[in-house]
């Protein structure tokens, strides 16, 4: 293996990450060891840490990047976060609604006035952050720059609603994210969302390596999905990673780094003492959004036509899991105090409020065969949770 890492009792504030022997016995680099061997992925990592504290840190294999189809995977190497910013676009909303720039019950309307038609007038914020704003069939663009992000958000003012918002949960890969986003901008002066994100976010948390912003050719990001071997690798970052900069889906960085953002929900929203999420607007970020809904159905002997979603990272809650439960890879957990996102088929970051444990999760290509990814993302996070209790 390219690199094996084992990170001991290290403060994450801030977070100097230092090397401890190899235990002899560790389920889950057994789990990343032969996920690797037997060619199920070409590389894995994982940072894991419990009580602010790492605990284990490892980069196995390899990952393709601009111009080197098989470079030697380490802990320095950024992902492409995909859905997994999601929960960071959530947390960078959070700060705005702490900062008392917006609420969640706001109408989209009321911060873009020109998002209005097509049954979208209804549509508020809080329905955004949780896939139930009726806008999931909307195509997705690139929006790396400025002008796709406004041919990005015409298209979104266009568009009609596919049923009505609130109804029901059905998973928004880009569109609720980015409108929320937007909400953001609107109130911050029309900043580009890659410099709200480092100003309010990644800066105070100290997440240097986390952005929205399309890497530098030469960076060492990897590019997930591989490309096919038979076909040329990209020759630039836009061909690359066009995806950069989407709310919902263009996050970059180290799993250490998303960690930390993992780890500031752990501190309910404080860091180094600084209160970056108040504590209201915390307790309604986790705070499962349809609760009652849920509910309702469950009672009547129906399949709830809602999910457990928070207002940016889905929830546990405290009912029978769901069928995202399994996508995000803690099916089997039943602590209500779970929390995460999941990033295509290659990257998870959970954490769990009431056990202290967060750990990032991620491949360097989707596995093959892709039935067994859940199958590894589970096996991962209940290896976590048992030798992390």
């Amino acid at each position: 293996m390219n690199r094996r890492e084992f990170l001991g009792a290290t403060a994450l504030l801030p977070c100097a990450l230092k090397s401890l022997a190899t235990p002899t016995s560790n389920v889950t680099m057994d789990i990343l060891n032969q996920a690797v061997k037997e060619a199920l992925v070409p590389g894995a990592a994982i940072v894991a840490s419990k009580g602010g504290v790492i605990r284990l840190g490892a980069a196995l294999g390899t990952y393709c990047r601009l111009n080197d189809r098989e470079a030697p995977l380490t802990l320095e190497t950024r992902h492409p976060l995909y859905s997994f910013s999601k929960l960071i676009t959530g947390t960078v909303v959070a700060i705005a609604r702490s900062e008392g720039r917006l609420d969640y019950s706001d109408l989209v309307s009321k911060h873009i006035p020109e998002f209005k038609g097509g049954g979208k007038d209804v549509i508020t914020l809080r329905q955004c952050l949780t896939h139930s704003a009726g806008l999931n069939k909307v195509e997705s663009v690139s929006v790396f720059d400025a002008a796709r992000w406004n041919k990005a958000l015409e298209a979104l003012c266009a568009a009609e609603v596919a049923w009505p918002p609130g109804s029901r949960t059905v998973y928004h890969g880009w569109s609720g994210a980015f409108l929320a986003a937007e909400c953001v901008r609107r109130t911050n002066g029309g900043k580009p969302w890659p410099e709200i994100c480092r100003e309010k976010l990644f800066a105070p948390i100290g997440a240097a390596s986390l952005s929205f912003d399309l890497p530098q050719a030469d960076a060492p990001v990897a590019i997930v999905p591989q490309p096919d071997a038979l076909k040329p690798l990209p020759t630039t970052a836009a061909a690359a990673f066009a995806y950069a900069g989407q709310p919902g889906a263009g996050c970059f960085g180290t799993l250490e780094d998303a960690l930390k953002v993992l780890q500031l929900h752990l501190q309910q929203g404080v860091w180094e003492s600084k209160t970056l999420i108040g504590k209201e607007t915390f307790r309604e970020l986790h705070t499962v959004q349809y609760a009652a809904e849920i509910n309702s159905a469950r009672a009547a002997g129906k399949s709830p036509t809602h999910e457990p979603w928070g207002l940016g990272p889905l929830l546990r809650g405290d009912g029978p899991a769901c069928g995202s439960h399994r996508w995000f890879g803690f099916n089997n957990q039943s602590s209500p105090g779970i929390f995460g996102h999941a990033g295509i088929d290659t990257v998870i970051g959970v954490g769990d409020l009431n056990s202290g444990i967060a750990f990032m999760f991620a491949t360097t290509n989707s596995p093959k065969p892709a039935a067994k990814t859940t199958e590894l993302r589970n096996n991962v996070t209940d290896s976590v949770f048992e030798e992390r209790r």
